[in-house]
């Protein structure tokens, strides 16, 4: 994949990276840590600045595909949106209320239901010979409409199947067999969060406000089901920037996306990817990393 990366040491996400890395004494290390990081003069949703690849961008690691947990539902959120405009998808309120519950307390039940929706290939029973070939192809539809997009921020992300809380079973854990995980990198999500941002995408304004994370930004130490702020990076940010994310976490990875407008007229999209069974369980590192982003982009 041929992606020109802007890597300098004096970058925010650098510094930020550095110092919150030493701020683990050592159950972290870099890499372990994928990012992607663009700053913007203007809020992306009044002045559009391009593709996400043509502006002067940070990443670390941020090529290297990774399990994405919950992020890859803004990709099955962004799949509906434009089914939905091109007519592939007929409308139903169901959908809606389905699309709500994914991005807003990260609903496993509410995915499912989605990749079934978007492919026809819905979860069942195991399944055998030709059948179970069908299935898979058919399961695969979402993944090949971002392979059609032909864009090189897309490279090397599977996007084939919904999240569980312990386990797919049946036809579902079929299709998991060998190499059919989803994978995304961070360039992946920061790039899309972008075109979102910016208006770029189908029905980019019906996604943004299903991400709008303020309702769940809190000055206590309630953890309520869903939560996408504690332990993540919308945590780390000063209450008055404007947030939209879209986070996840498994046993062994921790991932947040976002994108933040500030005070003073500017903003910003900001992915950290983690694995391993320390980045899972730790609610300190993505929090810390994100004040120092912050302090180094915006305060310094």
């Amino acid at each position: 994949m041929n992606v020109k990366i802007l890597v300098s040491q004096a970058h925010p996400a650098a510094h930020a990276l550095a110092q919150a890395l030493s701020m683990t004494n050592g159950a972290l290390d870099e890499s372990r840590v994928g990012i992607a990081a663009c700053l913007y003069d203007a809020p992306l949703r009044m002045a559009d600045p391009g593709e996400f690849l043509n502006l002067p961008w940070f990443g670390h690691q941020a090529t290297k595909p990774v399990y994405p947990a919950s992020v890859v539902k803004l990709f099955f959120l962004d799949a509906l949106a434009s089914f939905r405009e091109q007519g592939h998808l007929a409308e139903h309120e169901e959908d809606d209320r389905a699309a709500e519950q994914m991005m807003a307390i990260s609903s496993n039940e509410a995915t499912v239901y989605l990749v079934g929706r978007l492919t026809g290939a819905d979860d069942g029973a195991p399944l055998q010979g030709e059948a179970l070939e069908e299935w898979c192809a058919a399961r695969h539809r979402v993944q090949q409409w971002f392979q059609s997009q032909n864009r090189s921020e897309f490279a090397g992300i599977n996007v084939l199947h919904g999240t569980y809380e312990d386990s797919p079973y049946g036809r579902a854990k079929q299709i998991r067999n060998g190499k059919n995980g989803n994978l995304l990198t961070p360039l992946s999500a920061a790039a899309l969060m972008h075109d979102i941002a910016r208006g770029a995408r189908a029905r980019s304004d019906w996604m943004m406000g299903l991400m709008n994370r303020e309702f769940q930004r809190h000055s206590n130490d309630a953890d309520p089901a869903g939560d996408q702020v504690l332990g993540f990076l919308v945590e780390g940010l000063p209450r008055d920037v404007m947030t939209w994310s879209k986070a996840g976490h498994t046993s062994w990875t921790r991932h947040d996306l976002v994108y933040g407008e500030t005070p003073d007229g500017k903003s910003f999209v900001l992915c950290v990817m983690c694995d391993g069974e320390w980045s899972a369980t730790d609610k300190s590192f993505l929090p810390n990393f994100a004040q120092l982003f912050y302090r180094h982009a915006f305060q310094a």
